[in-house]
């Protein structure tokens, strides 16, 4: 007890004399006030707001999936028969889920309904705005040329001494090209894309791997300000540097299945074509905001690409389609069964047997292309590593319609095919791997090919050597043509447009000003009298596609990635040139002798290969990529 006694009253003597040595210090506030008092902080001049980053509301509609549980807690046992069956019939459904989302949509649609319901009623009233001044401004919405007036005009001046001027031309305004804007515009992969043909505004569509179309005005949004003051939210938003991204909407035209092709009908740029996987073609029309199915084939039979063949270049051009008479937009559609069909868009929408088709190849068509200066040659690359040309004038003749595309190669008529292969087919290129682009330049005197062999094929041809001897022998197309526009002009509206009143004058009527539609039967005549009377090229070579320009590519795109399409630039003014993705992350624009003119890239915003490419169709130095995440890039010329 004693010993308890004295710690305690040492502990206390120990206390006093701390207590006592504080007060002698001045410190007796506590350890805050050990080494004087604490410093104030420095208060900011202006208080900053924090930076918020710019949401966006996703226009994808979100899928539901079913919900997950804990199985232990459920009371079931590992590896119970029990589990196994819940597991298989949770797979089941969302299996049957996936298969219906994928399946086509036949109905109508408006904004509304192809965005979800999701967007805010500003962003879909936006989207109405740009849409409907586009078709307010149909007339003039491009400065189309006609291919005649072109060669004309050409012919007039010294062949070598205008390609060295085109040439210099196009390069001087092919390097002033910068970044302009880039954005996520589509949920998922880029497959396809369409740069609308107006002058005004760069406007492109999109679409991608789950039938989605983004539609991207790409023009950079400028910052807001008061006055031309700059406020405090303007000095946040330089600090924080983003970069330009347009605006971006995005529409479920399609089911749930990649879109493989969109254009723009080449007379009335307010309608916008798409195909699908879910075997549809449907039309998205500017004007109304409204998308409608034009046509809709077997569920099982893909459509790769299609091709709009227009009176765009002389009276004639439709006297050699299968059915001709008075034949305004006709429609070439290429399956992924090795089938071309056919489709005449003033007809009903017509579905599955009805239409008619040829079978032109043993495997899947990935590409397809018509030619403007030679309405009657189709263009097509396939599984089977060809480049073909075909005559349509054959095929309406000598090869027999299919009702139904084969499950697979080994059930294609063999007699069918060589019929299509040996009459209609007039060339045909063999690379070491399939074939996966093709397109014709739009004077139609070249033709661009890429294949999986690692290298793009050009051809420089005469739009008069594109022929088949069974396709100028074909009298049955031009007796149908006689036929066709007699009864349609008995018929009077029945498949058969009524005569429409003058336009009016604009730069599209301009342009179109050379064309006189064909509404009697003696126009008609006069018109294959004409065609009768131009003898073909005597000049023309044994292969059409024996020697081409051979430009080594890396076309290795894989599984994750679009295959690489080489796209003519439309304007036939300017000097040939294509573009084409690259898989050094790189848009490269290409001349038709192979020079390569310009490659495009950032190393801060292209951060992944730009597959898909896209050229303004009128002007100059306006280029679109997409790649696998959905991600677009503009870049153009410095004003």
């Amino acid at each position: 007890m004693n010993e308890d006694n004295d710690y305690e009253q040492e502990r206390l003597k120990n206390i006093r004399e701390n207590e006592r040595l504080m007060k002698e210090l001045g410190v007796m506030g506590g350890s805050s006030a050990i080494g004087g008092p604490p410093p104030k902080r420095a208060t900011p001049s202006k208080p900053r707001k924090p930076a918020t980053p710019k949401s966006k509301s996703d226009s994808t509609p979100t899928r539901i999936m079913p919900t997950r549980s804990s199985a232990r807690l459920a009371g079931h046992e590992a590896d119970s028969e029990t589990l196994k069956r819940k597991y298989e019939k949770e797979a089941e459904e969302a299996q049957r889920a996936a298969d219906a989302a994928k399946r086509a949509r036949h109905q109508q649609f408006d904004l509304s309904g192809m965005t979800g319901g999701e967007l805010e009623e500003e962003a879909i009233l936006a989207l109405e705005a740009t849409l409907s001044s586009l078709a307010s401004n149909a007339a003039s919405a491009a400065e189309l040329v006609d291919i005649k007036h072109e060669n004309k005009r050409r012919a007039t001046k010294q062949e070598d001494d205008q390609h060295s001027a085109d040439r210099t031309e196009l390069e001087h305004i092919l390097n002033k090209m910068t970044l302009k804007s880039a954005a996520k515009v589509t949920p998922r992969r880029i497959y396809s894309m369409a740069y609308h043909p107006a002058i005004d505004k760069d406007l492109i569509f999109v679409g991608d791997k789950e039938g989605a179309i983004g539609v991207w005005d790409a023009a950079p949004v400028a910052s807001s300000s008061t006055n031309g003051v700059k406020t405090e939210d303007d000095e946040d938003a330089a600090e924080d540097d983003t970069f330009p991204e347009g605006t971006a909407w995005t529409l479920q035209v399609h089911g749930r299945s990649p879109v493989t092709c969109i254009k723009f009908d080449p007379v009335n740029h307010n309608s916008a074509f798409s195909s699908s996987y879910d075997s549809t073609v449907r039309k998205l029309d500017l004007a109304t905001g409204k998308s409608d199915e034009v046509w809709a084939g077997e569920e099982d039979v893909l459509l790769s690409i299609f091709d709009i063949l227009s009176p765009s270049t002389h009276a004639g051009a439709y006297i050699d389609t299968p059915h001709p008479s008075l034949d305004e937009r006709s429609m070439w559609i290429a399956d992924h069964r090795g089938g071309l069909l056919h489709i005449d868009l003033r007809e009903k929408t017509r579905r599955g047997n009805n239409t008619r088709r040829w079978q032109v190849c043993e495997k899947k068509i990935g590409a397809m292309s018509l030619n403007r200066a030679a309405p009657h040659c189709v263009a097509t690359a396939s599984l089977d590593q060809h480049i073909r040309l075909f005559d349509v004038r054959a095929l309406a003749s000598v090869v027999k319609e299919t009702a139904e595309a084969p499950y697979n190669y080994k059930g294609v008529d063999a007699d069918d095919l060589e019929a299509a292969q040996s009459k209609a087919q007039f060339a045909a290129n063999k690379a070491r791997q399939a074939c996966t682009s093709v397109d014709f330049s739009p004077r139609g005197d070249q033709l661009v090919g890429v294949s999986y062999d690692d290298v793009v094929k050009v051809w420089s041809m005469d739009p008069g050597w594109l022929y088949s001897e069974h396709g100028l022998k074909n009298k049955a197309a031009i007796t149908g043509a006689v036929n066709g526009a007699a009864k349609g002009a008995r018929r009077g509206g029945a498949g058969v447009k009524k005569e429409e009143a003058e336009p009016k004058k604009g730069a599209l009527s301009t342009w179109l000003s050379s064309f006189n539609p064909l509404k009697t039967e003696e126009e008609v005549k006069e018109a294959i009298q004409t065609a009768k009377a131009t003898a073909p090229a005597k000049d023309r070579p044994q292969d059409v596609l024996e020697d081409p320009v051979r430009i080594p590519h890396n076309n290795q795109t894989g599984k994750w990635l679009t295959m690489f399409r080489a796209k003519w630039n439309a304007n036939p003014t300017l000097e040939p040139h294509f573009s084409i993705g690259s898989m050094t992350r790189r848009a490269e624009i290409y001349a038709a002798d192979g020079t390569l003119l310009r490659t495009l890239w950032d190393e801060n915003l292209v951060t992944a290969v730009p597959a898909v490419t896209a050229m303004h169709p009128t002007r100059p130095a306006r280029l679109v990529t997409g790649n696998a995440s959905g991600r677009c890039t503009f870049w153009s010329p410095d004003q």
